[in-house]
C-alpha cells in the first residue's frame, strides 16, 4: 500500500512538473518556426528572439526552483549561507521577470524602505523570489503595478510581493501552500500553474531559517518572507 502510495505521488510530481514547463516550451516551438518564415519582417524577427530568450529564462528559473525543491525533499540540498544585499536580488528577479509582466502591460517596481543586510542562501533566495514574483504575475489585473520590497520588522528582514488582482478567500488558504496545493483564481490564457510554486516557495524558505507568510488584502495578496538580519555586515557601505 505504501509503495503505491509512493508511485501515485510520483506520478502526480511529473505531471506537475510536466504542466508547468509545457507553456514556455509550446511558446519557444512555435516562434522557432515563424523565425524560419522568409518574409519575416526584421522587427518581428527581434521581437520573435526576444520572447524565445525569455522563455528560455523563465525555463531555467523553473528547473532550478524544481531542482531545488526536490533537493530539499531528498536531503541532499547544501545551503551555503552568507550576507545578502536582498534588494539586489530583487532587482535581478525583476528584471528577469519583466518581459512576462509586459505581456499584460504590467509593470515591477522594487522598493527598499531601510537598507539592510540578510542571512540566506542566495540561489535559495533566488529561487523563492523568482517563484512569488512569477505567481504574482500570473494573478494580477493587467495595466497594474506589482510591488516588491525590503523592509525591517520585529528584528526581523522582510521581503514582500505584493499582486492586484482577485483575492484568496479565506476557505482555500489551508491548502495555498501544499503540493498541487492550487486555488480558485483566474489566470491569463497564457499563463500555467500546477501548484508547484508556492509549495516550493515555502519549503526553501524554511530551510533557510525564515518563515512565509501572506496577507490578505481586498485588490490582491501580500507574501511575506521573513529572514534573518545580519549585524555583522552591511553591504550598502561598499
Amino acid at each position: 500500500m505504501r509503495d503505491e502510495g509512493i508511485t501515485r505521488h510520483s506520478q502526480q510530481l511529473l505531471a506537475g512538473i510536466a504542466h508547468e514547463l509545457k507553456t514556455p516550451l509550446t511558446l519557444i516551438s512555435g516562434l522557432s518556426a515563424e523565425l524560419q518564415e522568409p518574409t519575416l519582417a526584421s522587427r518581428q524577427f527581434q521581437q520573435y528572439v526576444q520572447r524565445i530568450q525569455f522563455s528560455s529564462d523563465r525555463l531555467i528559473g523553473l528547473v532550478d526552483s524544481i531542482l531545488r525543491g526536490y533537493e530539499l525533499e531528498q536531503e541532499m540540498l547544501e545551503l551555503h549561507f552568507e550576507p545578502i544585499n536582498a534588494e539586489l536580488i530583487m532587482d535581478e528577479v525583476a528584471h528577469e521577470l519583466e518581459p512576462h509582466a509586459k505581456k499584460q502591460a504590467q509593470l515591477l517596481a522594487v522598493r527598499s524602505k531601510q537598507k539592510s543586510t540578510i542571512i540566506a542562501d542566495r540561489g535559495c533566495l533566488h529561487a523563492v523570489l523568482f517563484n512569488l514574483l512569477d505567481n504574482a504575475i500570473k494573478y494580477s489585473n493587467p495595466e497594474s503595478t506589482i510591488e516588491m520590497e525590503a523592509r525591517c520588522r520585529s528584528g526581523k528582514a522582510q521581503l514582500v510581493v505584493k499582486d492586484y488582482g482577485a483575492g484568496i478567500k479565506k476557505s482555500e488558504l489551508k491548502k495555498l501552500f501544499s503540493q498541487f496545493g492550487r486555488v480558485q483564481r483566474p489566470v491569463p490564457q497564457w499563463a500555467s500553474t500546477t501548484g508547484l510554486g508556492l509549495y516550493i516557495a515555502r519549503q526553501l524558505t524554511e530551510a533557510m531559517n525564515g518563515t512565509l507568510d501572506l496577507s490578505r488584502r481586498r485588490n490582491g495578496t501580500s507574501f511575506l518572507v521573513n529572514l534573518q538580519l545580519s549585524h555583522q555586515l552591511s553591504l550598502f557601505e561598499l
